[in-house]
């Protein structure tokens, strides 16, 4: 719920404030992807409208882009290479402190005040019922400085959301600290530690990513370049991304995990930025559990956990230890006759 600046709130001291220098470290070790995408549809339109430019001037194509093939060489390459990284952060930067700018999280009775903004204060009222995900993710660069992202996901009404539709009801606040992430977690959960039985996915969880995303299309481009001289030149780029992905996998086999206690349900994934998604049980509305026909002999199976922000996944589980959680969880909804917001 987002509200304009109100005199009427109790002044409170914050007790998370995120400083400039904190601003840019979060700048410089997340959120890549998203400042990737601005990058990528800057310069598609850039490019679609040279092309109207050209069409208008009838200039020749063929004489530009005989220039421009001609200009490059391996260090000019590496000169574009270097420049592009160097836009990607700056975005990356500008992105940051103007969404984040002078962040600070104030608790009024029993709701949180969260401001921000870098031209315009925004301020959102959170309530930790209303809170149905709680998730923190950390990368390798984040661990060494001491810090870590965290987002609030809260319900949503009408039909399903999925991805970029439910950034809208998100909640971020990026470079905690773990003491400011474990007083956050008390405040919206009721405790910090957070620890349970570990369940893991079976082996096969490898197969199919690596068959379609990996070997299927590593082989026809084989098949093309053995064929093709022209392509054949980039086998070693096939090569490198074949490999290179089946590390990336397998990471993610290594991290996907189900964390599970009397309160909690953790899942941990990720391949570089490694999160923590944290649920409580009485915050669930549906449970899926599905197994292929042919995964029914080795018992392995897959569970989604749905909640008005979002769904939980589980994959390649032990399906019979599944349908014992899902026994378990909806015993306790019913036991427990809570509201989940």
């Amino acid at each position: 719920m987002e509200v304009a600046q109100d005199k009427n709130l109790t002044a409170e001291v914050p007790f998370l404030k995120i400083s400039a220098w904190t601003l840019l470290k979060v700048g410089l070790t997340s959120n890549y992807g998203q400042s990737m995408g601005l990058l990528i549809a800057f310069f598609y339109t850039v490019i679609y409208e040279g092309r109207q430019v050209l069409d208008a001037f009838k200039i020749n194509k063929d004489e530009i882009q005989s220039t421009v093939t001609g200009m490059l060489t391996i260090v000019t390459v590496f000169i574009l290479i270097a420049c592009l990284l160097v836009v990607l952060l700056l975005i990356n930067l500008i992105r940051t402190f103007y969404k984040y700018f002078e962040l600070e999280i104030s608790q009024h009775k029993n709701t949180l005040l969260l401001s921000s903004g870098l031209i315009a204060k925004k301020n959102t009222i959170i309530s930790p019922d209303k809170v149905q995900i709680t998730k923190y993710s950390q990368n390798y660069f984040q661990e060494k400085m001491n810090m870590l992202n965290m987002s609030l996901r809260q319900a949503h009404f009408g039909q399903s959301k999925k991805g970029h539709e439910m950034q809208g009801n998100t909640l971020e606040i990026p470079g905690c600290n773990p003491t400011e992430r474990d007083e956050l977690l008390k405040m919206i959960l009721g405790e910090a530690q957070l620890h349970g039985k570990t369940f893991i996915p079976d082996w096969r969880f490898l197969n199919l990513p690596i068959f379609f995303k990996l070997v299927l299309p590593v082989s026809i481009f084989l098949i093309i370049a053995f064929n093709v001289p022209e392509i054949k030149p980039y086998i070693g780029i096939a090569i490198a991304y074949l490999a290179i992905g089946i590390l990336m996998i397998y990471i993610s086999y290594k991290r996907h995990r189900l964390a599970v206690n009397q309160d909690f349900i953790i899942k941990k994934s990720g391949i570089w930025d490694i999160s923590n998604e944290i649920v409580k049980p009485d915050k669930i509305q549906a449970i899926t559990t599905f197994q292929f026909p042919w995964h029914k002999g080795v018992d392995v199976g897959h569970l989604s956990l749905h909640t008005a922000a979002g769904q939980i996944h589980f994959k390649y589980g032990n399906y019979t230890e599944i349908k014992l959680l899902v026994n378990y969880w909806l015993y306790q909804v019913e036991s427990r006759n809570e509201n989940w917001m």
